[in-house]
């Protein structure tokens, strides 16, 4: 059995690139999250992308290539006879034969079977459920067909029986009009995706650029595989090690700057004081000043949207909300919901739109479609390159996709220029500041994007700024000169699908979530710095709040009393919780859970220090907290906006349904056993300054 075995690898070899493939594709659209959540899209339809129908169509023709070429590549490779192979009698035709069709068909049975995994998150009820198991059923269907069609091509087309070659000089004509045909598409996407990777990817659609790319790559690594058995040498791995080599030049994931302009930056003391002076001018000298300072957490489009979603939707209620938001502290996907409501705040007539809408148009388009066609096209062939080429850099196709959005919603450039305009001399008196949390690769601390320069009441953090500048420049003077999709993508750098960005130095930034993901350690900073310049000035009539915004629906709200287990709250679990967790090969995978762990942890631990923070403070507390001080009602100086699941999966990466934007937009003010939005809206709204008209 074991010989048999042996010969049957050894004859099926030539066919491992399109086995590989269907490997990887398995769980990708089965077991991880990210990529059930684009089949989701599929049978929601994105939540402002439009035109449906035709991304659906081009859905199926993309899966229906990859099919094409999964079989075919496996069928023209085993009409070769390689140099030193001995074609014995033990090779079994059966396999030979059945081995590249079940290749062809497997593409259709692994999404099909993602679409019913994803059918499952949705209610009997459901439309989308429907839509999905029916998407499930035609893949089903389209296999049968594909299958059939090839078991009978020959006898339905007349064609002849497959001979053995030894070179492709020696294929039929019909073989090479198809080689040479899956090759000019796989150019074409190349360059498609390396010009306009934006408006292309957008077009196609995630799922299409995936089985677009499994196609191409299926039918360059046989060509590679073909090399290598006529040369007899190990091509692939010669490539791997190239890849290895050349990584050593090849970073091209270079962070964008626009040219440099004179800043004066300001400390948070100084800008505190400019705030205050502004509190005194317009709500009146003596009055009670509510300052408010907000924590968003990361958690891709998720967080992006629900954080542009929350703080618009207190700014239409109340536009008195942006003269009195002193900062925002953001991770990941936090921090482009930040810099989208500070973008808006800045137009030249915020009043004449809703900031909710707006966010809603500019978050609610793909964005995943052309940072995964720059990955899988431009950015890959960058790996086997000496040289950087930041053009094919997919972050920068990431970034582009928001400076998109905006153009096309608002009509201005305002998300390509640079990032310190937010701040200059206009309309408006009052800019919030943004604090964007990213980690540094070398060291493991913070890195912070921002308009305010930082001081060491910032422990162990690095000013971007000043590495931007390369330390040259006094830190009142150096400025993030940077475009602000480029400054938003500086904290939202998670995950292998957006690289580490670059310095000047040579140094790396990633996810801010990898230090800690809710973004409280700064907002704490912020509060105590804020405290400290109180006391100093004999300030008594400013009132320091904080927004806590959560978007992970499995995530406990901190809210709640800490470090106790509560009951699990009602209704279905649909988001894969952030944790986690394993048994298997334990010992050696124990670390790796720990340290992804760790960074919900800190988070944790930091907003249950700002809300220790702020009972004291708001108490006048200098000595020594009692033994009860957490077990006394939550403070109303923090104010706590969270997601929860109901009958839609939230996604995490960056695309988003329009069946999961709606349900974030209906828990804007839901209130129940889980979730106090409404509350905390009408809180926040309360405390405010009434709006003048």
């Amino acid at each position: 059995m074991w010989w048999g075995i042996r010969d049957l690898y050894h004859q099926l070899k030539p066919c491992r690139f399109s086995i590989l493939v269907a490997l990887i594709a398995f769980p990708v659209f089965v077991c991880v999250a990210q990529g059930t959540e684009i089949l989701r899209t599929v049978g929601e339809g994105m939540a402002n992308a439009g035109a449906w129908a035709p991304r659906v169509t081009l859905f199926f023709l993309a899966l229906i290539l990859w099919s094409i070429c999964s079989w075919y590549a496996a069928r023209v490779l085993l009409y070769f006879d390689f140099p030193g192979v001995q074609r014995n009698a033990s090779r079994s035709k059966f396999a030979e034969t059945h081995a590249p069709r079940i290749l062809g068909i497997a593409p259709m049975l692994i999404v099909g079977y993602g679409f019913f995994v994803a059918s499952r998150s949705y209610a009997p009820a459901e439309r989308t459920r429907c839509w999905l198991v029916g998407f499930a059923a035609f893949c089903g269907l389209l296999a049968v067909i594909f299958y059939v069609l090839l078991v009978f091509r020959r006898r339905m087309f007349g064609l002849t029986t497959s001979v053995q070659v030894e070179h492709v000089s020696q294929l039929k004509r019909g073989t090479l009009m198809g080689v040479g045909t899956i090759a000019l598409i796989s150019l074409i996407l190349f360059i498609a995706f390396t010009i306009a990777p934006v408006p292309v990817g957008q077009t196609l659609g995630m799922g299409t650029v995936l089985f677009l790319a499994a196609a191409s790559w299926i039918s360059i690594g046989s060509w590679v595989i073909y090399l290598g058995g006529r040369w007899q040498l190990p091509v692939i791995t010669i490539f791997i090690a190239v890849a290895a080599l050349f990584s050593l030049w090849n970073d091209n994931h270079i962070i964008r700057e626009v040219p440099p302009q004179e800043v004066e930056r300001a400390d948070v003391i100084g800008s505190f004081r400019t705030w205050y002076a502004l509190a005194e001018k317009n709500d009146g000298a003596g009055t009670l000043h509510p300052l408010f300072i907000v924590a968003t957490e990361g958690g891709g489009i998720r967080a992006a949207y629900w954080t542009a979603t929350v703080l618009g939707g207190i700014q239409d209620a109340n536009p008195n909300f942006a003269p009195h938001l002193f900062a925002i502290s953001g991770v990941s996907g936090g921090s482009l919901g930040a810099a989208v409501f500070d973008a808006l705040l800045a137009e030249p007539n915020p009043g004449s739109f809703k900031f909710k809408d707006k966010a809603h148009d500019i978050l609610g388009q793909d964005f995943l479609s052309p940072t995964l066609a720059s990955m899988l096209y431009p950015d890959l062939v960058q790996r086997f390159l000496p040289f950087p080429i930041p053009y094919f850099d997919r972050g920068r196709a990431l970034e582009m996709g928001w400076e998109k959005a905006w153009r096309h919603t608002i009509g201005n450039n305002r998300f390509a220029d640079s990032f310190v305009d937010l701040w200059k001399p206009g309309s408006r008196e009052w800019m919030p500041a943004l604090f964007l949390n990213g980690t540094s690769v070398e060291k493991g601390n913070r890195i912070i994007t921002s308009n305010l320069h930082l001081t060491n009441v910032f422990l162990d953090a690095e000013d971007a700024a000043d590495k931007l500048a390369q330390h040259s420049l006094p830190a009142t003077k150096a400025g993030c000169h940077i475009p602000l999709s480029t400054a938003a993508h500086m904290s939202a750098r998670f995950t292998f699908v957006s690289p580490a960005g670059r310095f000047p130095d040579g140094s790396h930034i990633v996810d801010g979530g990898y230090f800690e993901n809710s973004a409280a350690t700064t907002a704490l900073e912020i509060v105590t710095r804020i405290k400290d310049v109180c006391a100093l000035d004999g300030i008594t009539n400013v009132d320091v709040k904080v927004i806590m915004i959560s978007n992970d629906p499995r995530k406990r709200s901190i809210a709640i009393a800490p470090a106790k287990p509560g009951p699990e709250p009602p209704g279905p679990k649909l988001t894969k919780p952030m944790t986690t967790q394993g048994q298997f090969l334990g010992e050696l995978t124990a670390p790796l859970y720990t340290m992804l762990n760790t960074r919900d942890a800190r988070g944790t631990y930091a907003q249950k220090a700002i809300k220790r923070e702020q009972r004291r403070f708001k108490a006048g507390v200098t000595a020594a907290p009692s033994e009860t001080e957490e077990t006394q009602p939550a403070t109303k100086d923090i104010f706590y906006f969270t997601l929860r699941d109901t009958n839609v999966p939230l996604p995490l990466g960056w695309m988003l349904s329009a069946a999961a934007a709606k349900t974030m937009q209906d828990q804007l003010r839901l209130e129940d056993d889980v979730v106090h939005n409404g509350t905390a809206m009408d809180d926040v709204i309360n405390i405010l300054p009434a709006p003048t008209h």
